[in-house]
């Protein structure tokens, strides 16, 4: 296990100039979801001058791409899964540029294990997780589906074990009624902002009714055009979460009535879509979760790791239910309070302290690799 701990912190050393650079260009250059141009093409010019087979525009999504290093040994097929977007005005308050480059870290060092060991090392580059997530589409179309195991380290205020996230949808309800005179003629108009409202106060009696671990939460983007015209349309944002999916879509078909009846009620019309993917919960792998937590130790890892962190929703979510997966959580700051989506998170992802732990976590995730080529059995 020594031998195997000294060469894994020789193979992240020597790439690990190249990471922090990585890291750094895209922290000080932030891409909105699905417009990560720059980022996608540093990332799969790294990842080929290291020897990888890069698929561009990956199932047609431009900045996705899957990088793929076949050993030509049979071996476990090991999945890391890279972000780069990031937040509108807050830029990398997600920390995105850390783990877009510690998965190519881990898929890199790994590459010399593969060629002793055997195995194929994959990298995908998972676009727009902030909105219509790459991963869903990957899924979708069975990327996963013959993956031992997928892992991704997202960072946080504090170091902590993979836990879930939570399954999302995005409900978008369009409210159509009819315009008329607001003073003149109100009789004559249906009003879709009434429509709306109602909606929101339907949807703030059920919360009475709904377990502990759902959120709904909404806007309104669209209201009308000016007071004395009675609203013809009026739209509305939901993110609807619960813990697990089969509970979401519960929760969600009830949010759904609310929105109809609440039409109905006005002799409005309403249209209901999804403005961007739904996301299923995450479904941590827990056999995957220990071997990582003992390999970040070996690492050299010495403080503590915090259980049930609340990630929010991922389209990582969507991947557990195709493979064995992870999302461990690794800690940024000086330990105070530091929320994510926040311009204090969004600093300290940019900053030295950051980039270190990033490469100690993929350290980690090499010992993982490692372990998984000489014990399939795991």
């Amino acid at each position: 296990m020594e031998r195997w701990e000294k060469a894994a912190a020789a193979a992240v050393a020597r790439i690990a100039p190249e990471i922090r650079e990585l890291s750094a260009w895209i922290h000080a250059h932030p891409e909105l979801s699905l417009e990560e141009t720059e980022a996608c093409r540093l990332h799969t010019e790294l990842l080929r001058r290291h020897g990888f087979t890069v698929t561009d525009r990956f199932l047609g999504i431009s900045t996705a791409y899957r990088a793929v290093y076949d050993s030509g040994k049979p071996g476990p097929a090991l999945a890391f899964l890279a972000e780069y977007d990031a937040l509108p005005t807050l830029g990398h308050a997600c920390g995105h540029n850390l783990i877009g480059a510690l998965a190519c870290c881990a898929g890199i060092a790994l590459t010399g294990f593969a060629d002793q060991l055997g195995g194929t090392i994959y990298v995908f580059g998972c676009a727009g997780e902030e909105t219509n997530g790459a991963k869903v589409d990957m899924a979708a179309q069975g990327c996963f589906d013959k993956m031992t195991a997928a892992m991704s380290a997202h960072p946080c205020q504090a170091d902590g074990y993979s836990s879930s996230t939570m399954a999302i949808d995005a409900l978008q309800f369009d409210f159509y009624g009819r315009a008329s005179h607001a003073a003149s003629c109100p009789e004559a108009g249906i009003n879709a902002l009434d429509a709306c409202i109602n909606t929101f106060n339907l949807v703030n009696a059920l919360r009475q009714q709904t377990s502990p671990t759902a959120r709904i939460h909404g806007i309104i983007t669209h209201g009308g055009e000016c007071p004395n015209i009675i609203p013809e349309y009026a739209g509305a944002r939901f993110y609807v979460r619960e813990r697990h999916r089969a509970d979401l879509q519960k929760l969600a078909e009830r949010v759904v009535r609310c929105a109809e009846s609440a039409a109905a009620g006005c002799g409005a019309r309403v249209e209901v879509s999804h403005f961007e993917y739904n996301n299923d919960d995450l479904v941590t792998n827990e056999t995957l979760s220990r071997l990582f937590t003992e390999k970040l130790y070996d690492a050299g890892f010495t403080g503590e790791l915090l259980s049930g962190i609340n990630g929010g929703s991922s389209d990582i979510g969507n991947v557990s239910y195709r493979c064995p997966t992870i999302q461990a959580w690794f800690g940024i700051g000086d330990g105070s309070p530091l929320p994510l989506h926040t311009r204090e998170f969004a600093a300290a992802a940019g900053s030295s302290p950051a980039i270190e732990k990033a490469l100690l976590y993929a350290k980690a995730f090499v010992l993982t690799g490692i372990h998984l080529m000489e014990h399939p059995e795991t």
